[in-house]
């Protein structure tokens, strides 16, 4: 009975696996997830022996209620948000059956682990991260010796802007930190409470190692002309693996006193029978059919509704003193840009090409560059900040796959003159209304050494 509800709860609820699923696939997102998947269905096979065969009905209700609730977020809210509600609606399925005081916390930890949120929480997290982590650097450099300050989320350190990058934000540190907490704590049986209290340092620990590397390779970038890129791989692996071994160490240390005897103590279960199964079922059944229904009816409520737009700013009509020509947009794009909050052009002066794209509102669908190259299989190199002609400053990579590179340039400036370098600086800034619209994102691809 428990796994036969656990397999009718996940079959409900698969638009959300689907898209989690789609993400893995299309290389949008880092593929760590499949990590905690891998240790949460570990951990449940290790749990099936003990599982009862009658569920505590507090559990199962909120099983219930975050099911139906994930069903109608899949309609009106981000996909993520949906599916994240999703699983955790499985995991209160499995601690409905699951022994008294047997943890549950580290589960619902490694669900949400599980699915694809590393890019999002870059987009939303990483800005406010990197300047966290810019000016505690800047202060700890400036106790050895160095000449630091701090521009946004960059630094001049010894008269050198360095790129404090979307990897130096800490968030995928973070992920692995939480993803040895919860997997510790589910190794050792360790009760929720204690659970919680420890996972409160976790925290504190990334973010103090963020610092130390990000400390050490601003440092290196600082004193050396050109620092090779695997010492940069090596320092930050060699945090890294100090940070989750700090992690390990704190969530599983001690005794753990307790779980045996909390899992025999009697707990009243409610029975499955007839109505109640019928019940649980006909809410599965809509749920897994409600999606079907509504793109059979051709409806697109997560879709958000649009303000009347402004008219329409004209797209360049040169670039670095050579004309530009539209060009069509390919197919991915033109779906892509159905969905956009504003306008997408596709341009070019046969030497270079040019997406420009006007955003009226503070959107997730502006999507820094890199992720839109790595989603085609491109592998992302030499990131850094450079001033072009006028002051103006670029973000600016290297894109290579198969053979081919190509040289891709961004900013984004605001209606006021104001200008950003990250999807996610411009988002907190126009979210908070420090930045004006219609905002015009510029980004300028070039092929490097005869690439077509």
């Amino acid at each position: 009975m428990p796994l036969a509800c656990l397999v009718g709860f996940a079959i409900a609820l698969w638009p959300h696996w689907r898209w989690a699923a789609a993400r893995l696939v299309d290389g949008s997102d880092e593929p760590l997830g499949l990590a905690a998947l891998v240790v949460l269905l570990i951990a449940v096979t290790g749990l099936v022996p003990r599982l009862r065969s009658e569920p505590s009905p507090a559990w199962l209700a909120v099983a219930v209620l975050l099911t139906a609730g994930s069903t109608v977020l899949g309609a009106v809210a981000p996909a993520l948000v949906g599916a994240l509600v999703a699983a955790l609606a499985l995991v209160a399925v499995l601690a409905a059956f699951m022994p008294a005081g047997a943890p549950v916390a580290p589960l619902a930890g490694l669900a949400a682990l599980a699915l694809p949120i590393v890019s999002s929480l870059q987009f939303y997290a990483g800005f406010p991260l990197r300047v966290v982590t810019a000016e505690a650097s800047m202060r700890l450099l400036g106790l050895l010796g160095f000449d630091a300050s701090r521009e946004g989320s960059a630094m001049l350190v010894d008269g050198r802007l360095i790129i404090v990058d979307a990897p130096c934000s800490g968030v995928q540190m973070a992920w692995l930190a939480y993803f040895c907490a919860c997997t510790v704590a589910c190794w050792r049986g360790l009760p929720d409470r204690a659970f919680v209290r420890r996972l409160a340092w976790v925290g504190v620990v990334v973010l103090g190692g963020n610092v130390v590397r990000n400390s050490i390779l601003v440092a290196l970038d600082a004193t050396v002309t050109t620092t090779v890129a695997i010492v940069h791989e090596a320092v930050g692996l060699g945090v890294l693996g100090a940070v989750c071994a700090l992690v390990a160490w704190l969530v599983g240390r001690g005794p753990v006193a307790g779980t045996a005897v909390a899992s025999t103590i009697p707990w009243p279960g409610v029975p499955l029978r007839n109505r109640l199964v019928a019940a649980i079922a006909a809410l599965l059944l809509a749920c897994g059919l409600a999606p079907l229904l509504q793109a059979g009816r051709g409806l697109d409520i997560a879709s958000p509704a649009r303000a009347p737009a402004p008219a329409p700013s004209e797209w360049p009509r040169q670039w670095q003193g050579r004309p530009l020509r539209p060009l069509a947009l390919g197919a991915v794009e033109a779906r892509f840009a159905a969905h956009f909050p504003g306008r997408i052009e596709r341009l070019t002066d046969d030497e270079s090409v040019l997406i420009w794209r006007e955003v009226r509102a503070p959107t997730r669908m502006l999507h820094p560059a890199t992720d839109c190259y790595r989603g085609l299989g491109y592998s992302i190199a030499d990131a850094r900040l450079e001033r072009a002609a006028g002051g103006k400053l670029w973000r600016c990579f290297v894109a290579a796959r198969e053979g081919r590179s190509v040289r891709v340039c961004e900013r984004i400036e605001g209606a006021g003159g104001d200008s950003f370098t990250d999807a996610s600086a411009w988002f907190w800034a126009a979210e908070l209304g420090h930045s004006g619209g219609p905002w015009q994102a510029i980004t300028v691809a070039t092929p490097l050494g005869g690439a077509t």
